[in-house]
């Protein structure tokens, strides 16, 4: 899967990378290899909009809008919204990371996000379109640099939409 350069800067970027459950891989301080090096020689911004395409001969489309406010918080807000998906079902949306910055999105710890550590549902309508706001608090991995992918799942945990790679810079 091929790399989009684009940074985030969140404390509250954790919040997606913090899902719902399971763990976070970061380095544990801004001097250690595997990517910490290189979250200085980023240009984080604090706006993203992270494009979720088809996998294989599937349809639909998605997009998350990433927001951080400039303020003492953390909080990382994504507003998610889909189409064309199966109606009236629910999917999930799922981030994996790695602590290498190099635009290759090698992760596997894939999480569900939710509002908070609360994973939620994004629930179709009868037009196979979907709208849900997430947030999470980022604050415990500021300095943080790191590749993310995301994904859409449905109820059986089949990926129907996919993003590519983006590289991450969590800050205040």
């Amino acid at each position: 899967m091929s790399c989009t350069r684009g940074v985030i800067l969140f404390a509250p970027a954790a919040l997606i990378l913090a899902g719902c459950s399971g763990e976070l891989t970061l380095p544990n301080d801004a001097t250690g290899s595997s990517g910490a090096s290189s979250a200085a020689s980023l240009s984080p911004n604090r706006n993203l909009e992270v494009v979720l395409r088809p996998v294989g001969a599937g349809a639909g489309f998605g997009l998350v809008k990433f927001r951080q406010p400039k303020d003492e918080g953390a909080i990382v807000f994504l507003d998610v919204w889909v189409r064309d998906l199966l109606p009236n079902t629910s999917f999930r949306l799922q981030r994996a990371n790695d602590a290498t910055v190099d635009d290759m999105c090698t992760g596997t710890n894939w999480l569900t996000l939710g509002q908070g550590a609360a994973a939620r549902n994004i629930v179709t309508d009868e037009r196979g379109t979907g709208r849900e706001d997430l947030f999470r608090d980022l604050s415990a991995f500021v300095g943080s640099a790191f590749d993310i992918h995301f994904r859409v799942i449905d109820e059986g945990g089949v990926v129907v939409l996919q993003s590519e790679c983006y590289q991450f810079v969590v800050a205040l």
